[in-house]
């Protein structure tokens, strides 16, 4: 069973608030216990936007909700926490992170067990199959040189985030990712910061 919701930009639409609520609507727990990993290099659970997206969880009506960096913190809350959420940020450095500490193998069992989970951005892409087709695109970003870009597979959806606003800054991007289907035989799902992906089970909506 899978409940997996992946977004550009977080609670960006009404459909998306609605389906990250629907997320946690068969929780046991009337108070249930939301987990963000933040994904940020200097700042960590002090950055602007972590900050921002707590607050914006605590005004949606979920109180119990906890900020985790990986590399620091004790990792036994994942096996409590009735959601996680994968936060943005740069993509290699998160897988990284996640499997240096070990919270990519904790993360793999819960979602494997049933756990919904909510991707933002790099978030997003590290649930899928792997992040090969970044390391196409921008190899400069892998700063530590990983060769296993594996990710944890929640997924087998690929998809690029930002689409339209990304775009605007590479005109080529939209021929790179062709490119890059038809080498590779893989599909790649453009979202634009608006829309999102929710997957239930073998079910995939696009809001």
């Amino acid at each position: 069973m899978s409940n997996i919701l992946l977004s550009s930009r977080a609670f960006k639409t009404a459909a998306i608030t609605d389906a990250f609520h629907n997320l946690l609507i068969h929780s046991a727990n009337n108070d249930p216990s939301i987990t963000v990993i933040v994904n940020s290099v200097k700042e960590g659970k002090m950055h602007p936007k972590i900050i921002e997206l707590q607050q914006r969880l605590k005004q949606l009506g979920f109180n119990n909700v906890a900020l985790l960096d990986v590399l620091h913190d004790d990792l036994s809350i994942l096996n409590q926490t009735s959601l996680v959420i994968l936060n943005g940020g740069y993509q290699f450095y998160l897988l990284h992170c996640l499997k240096k500490s070990g919270a990519f193998n904790l993360l793999k069992e819960r979602i494997k067990d049933g756990m919904p989970v909510y991707g933002i951005s790099a978030g997003a892409l590290v649930l899928g199959p792997d992040i090969n087709m970044y390391q196409y695109l921008y190899p400069e970003d892998n700063w530590f040189a990983d060769t296993d870009l594996s990710a944890i597979g929640a997924t087998k959806i690929r998809i690029y985030p930002h689409f339209d606003q990304h775009i605007q800054l590479d005109p080529q991007l939209a021929n790179k990712l062709r490119h890059w289907e038809i080498v590779k035989n893989q599909t790649i799902t453009r979202l634009t910061n608006q829309e999102a992906l929710l997957i239930e089970n073998d079910r995939v909506i696009k809001l």
